[in-house]
């Protein structure tokens, strides 16, 4: 082995030749001891156009293939590699040039090599066919010319340079790209993980930029509207079907003007779905302070709308009802002295017409004060006592109100059998419930149609009544209700009992006609059916449980023919602010055989049982008065006779009277309008009997 000494990894060559005076002549060429570079500069600037330098190569020799890839190894460990080899083609007794190149290359795969050989016989293709060179083999034909060789050295030494520059070039950018990747990756988790936060939110979290296209869309916004993120991201927000679109312009142009906007806005999801959100948008900026994107934050308020919605309109049926409280009260004060007068006109009157006349009268002023009843238990839920009920007569009696109230395009026509079984309930709630149905029905018909009433009798196995929710066996009174309205969809018909749910436009409905009908058809252990298509109306079930033989109370009118008792000569306190109804029932009083003390309050009554309460038999007082009300004028009267027999009266429900008149320690209650036939009564019963009770 032959070593120079080494100045330039890049210029390190290494000659394997079995013959030893080839080695020499390369070490002249490549590397002479007694010039400084001279020619060799002069070569690879004229190759190269560089300037010219005085500079040799480092050359290095091997007499065998083995030996030369020791030296390859020792190298490579040293970290000083040749650049190229000039390596002979057959070299006896070891390795030929074309296994020791196969070798060099398992070690260095990037050395430059060339074959060198004085045979002809040695072609490229031969080359080519036992390994396969590419550009890292070159084949120099001896005798060689030192031109020639000096050229393949300063070209292939410049090429594994610039090779090798290449490498340390790509390494430093594979390392800069791990460390970026690295960062990135470590932005992306962070990203990751502050996008993992921003999802565990229950509020639908979005970013837009200035152009207002989704660039973030987070998993609850994709719960509250149905649009993924991949389907968001990119969009329009307007394209998301925002439905005002003027308070969103607005609301852009107040968060770039001010850099955050809030408020609430009506929008709709994928699947067409209303909705109401709480907004909050908050402008971002970039670091130099330029506006970048809209932070929105959208919180879906739809439910607590709903049930504020709700909330108000109980307000306002609280104060309905308030409100129909008090006016019954005045109307039921003004029906009395009506109905009272009608009953003492009819005891003088013998003219048929007169008769007639004042028959009307009463009727109207009767239908008068159910349709006051039928206000108060609506409006304070009053529940009337449970008696045996002739369905027929109430179904005659709605037919009546609706063809009188209804428009004319809306026909109403009943199948009412005359055999119909009883059932046990409240009058006033089933009529109520009825009157809702067919007024549910006319309301499905704004241009007219026809509303079918019809009444069956109808006895339920156990097998039809395991096939209905809520039904059980047993004789049902069966009552439809059918019109030829408008219709409704699935979906509709599923949410008709939610209370406050209406198909209406928003004020001409409250939502409660169906939910109150439910209630008071499950109150009396019923249940309902309903059947409906779009465009093909609708019909309304109703089963109430009955008794499968009538009873003469329910089939049978009651009679006309009033029972007036007499009183003899007892003194009555009768006291009403009402001056209608006091002359009206004193006149009555003293018609019937009783003497009577008016008062118009409780101070004015208070003086006057003062002075006469050894006289006075009974007290008949209003529960409302101004000055000192019923309540109170009871308390003064029984602190001065504590065995004092008062009857309460009241022109609000029976419930809220007897609640007062119970709290005062009063035993007996009659309701306003009361007709002569009730008031006499009531007192021949408290004057028979000091523990009777009128209930």
């Amino acid at each position: 082995m032959i070593t120079t000494s080494t100045r330039d990894a890049s210029r390190r060559i290494l000659v394997i030749d079995d013959n030893r005076s080839i080695h020499d002549d390369f070490r002249k060429i490549l590397a002479p001891a007694d010039i400084a570079g001279d020619d060799l500069d002069a070569v690879e600037a004229a190759l190269f156009g560089t300037t010219r330098q005085v500079q040799t190569f480092v050359v290095d020799a091997a007499s065998q293939g083995e030996e030369g890839l020791q030296m390859v190894k020792q190298a490579m460990a040293e970290g000083q590699p040749y650049a190229m080899a000039f390596v002979d083609v057959r070299m006896p007794p070891g390795w030929d040039g074309i296994e020791t190149t196969r070798q060099i290359w398992q070690v260095c795969p990037d050395m430059q090599i060339v074959i060198c050989t004085a045979y002809a016989d040695c072609s490229w293709n031969e080359v080519r066919e036992q390994i396969m060179p590419g550009d890292r083999m070159l084949i120099l034909k001896k005798p060689f010319d030192i031109i020639e060789v000096l050229q393949l050295a300063i070209s292939l030494t410049e090429k594994s340079r610039l090779l090798q520059e290449s490498k340390r070039h790509m390494l430093e950018l594979e390392q800069r790209v791990r460390q970026r990747t690295h960062e990135l990756q470590i932005s992306q988790q962070m990203a990751f993980e502050k996008a993992s936060l921003l999802d565990l939110s229950r509020d639908a979290i979005m970013v837009c930029g200035l152009d207002n296209r989704v660039t973030y869309w987070n998993k609850s916004a994709e719960l509250l509207y149905g649009w993924t993120a991949a389907e968001a991201v990119g969009h329009l927000r307007t394209e998301l079907k925002e439905v005002n679109s003027d308070l969103f312009q607005q609301a852009c142009e107040k968060v770039l003007q001010t850099g955050e906007w809030d408020g609430e806005l009506q929008q709709v999801t994928k699947d067409g779905r209303k909705l109401v959100v709480e907004a909050r948008w908050t402008l971002l900026r970039d670091t130099t302070g330029q506006p970048r994107s809209i932070l929105v934050i959208n919180t879906d308020i739809t439910e607590r709308k709903k049930v504020e919605g709700q909330l108000l309109r109980a307000q306002r049926m609280e104060s309905l009802g308030t409100l129909a409280g008090g006016i019954a009260h005045d109307l039921n004060n003004a029906l009395t002295p009506i109905m009272m007068s009608i009953e003492l006109l009819k005891l003088h009157e013998q003219d048929p017409v007169r008769m007639g006349v004042l028959a009307t009268i009463e009727n109207s002023a009767r239908r008068g004060a159910e349709m006051v009843r039928q206000v108060l238990s609506f409006s304070r839920g009053v529940e009337g006592q449970r008696v045996e009920v002739q369905a027929g007569h109430l179904l005659k009696g709605v037919e009546k109100i609706a063809s009188e109230t209804f428009d004319k395009n809306i026909r109403v026509s009943t199948q009412i059998p005359a055999d119909l079984w009883v059932v046990q309930g409240d009058p006033t709630q089933i009529h109520q419930m009825l009157l809702n149905l067919c007024v549910n029905a006319r309301d499905a018909m704004p241009s007219g149609g026809f509303i079918n009433i019809r009444a069956s009798n109808l006895q339920l196995d156990a097998q039809c009544a395991s096939m209905i929710a809520g039904a059980k066996p047993g004789p049902f009174l069966l009552v439809e209700i059918e019109d030829t309205g408008t219709g409704m969809p699935p979906e509709v018909v599923d949410r008709i009992f939610e209370p406050f749910f209406t198909t209406k436009e928003q004020g001409r409905g409250t939502g409660l006609g169906l939910s109150s009908a439910l209630a008071i058809i499950k109150s009396h252990q019923g249940f309902i059916r309903v059947s409906s298509e779009p465009d093909k109306g609708s019909k309304f079930q109703v089963y109430l449980p009955a008794q499968m033989e009538m009873t003469a109370a329910a089939g049978q009118q009651p009679a006309d023919q009033p029972v007036m008792t007499r009183g003899h000569g007892e003194l009555v306190l009768l006291i009403d602010d009402e001056d209608a109804v006091r002359k009206i029932t004193g006149q009555t009083l003293e018609s019937f055989g009783y003497r009577v003390l008016p008062a118009a309050d409780g101070v004015e009554a208070s003086t006057l049982y003062a002075e006469y309460k050894d006289q006075i038999s009974v007290v008949l007082t209003d529960m409302m008065m101004p000055v000192m009300d019923g309540p109170a004028t009871i308390q003064v009267l029984m602190r001065m006779n504590p065995q004092v027999r008062i009857i309460a009266a009241s022109g609000l429900s029976v419930k809220d009277m007897v609640a007062k008149a119970t709290s005062a320690g009063v035993k007996h209650f009659i309701p306003k309008p009361y007709t002569a036939e009730t008031l006499l009564q009531k007192l021949n019963s408290v004057l028979c009997s000091q523990v009777t009770a009128a209930f």
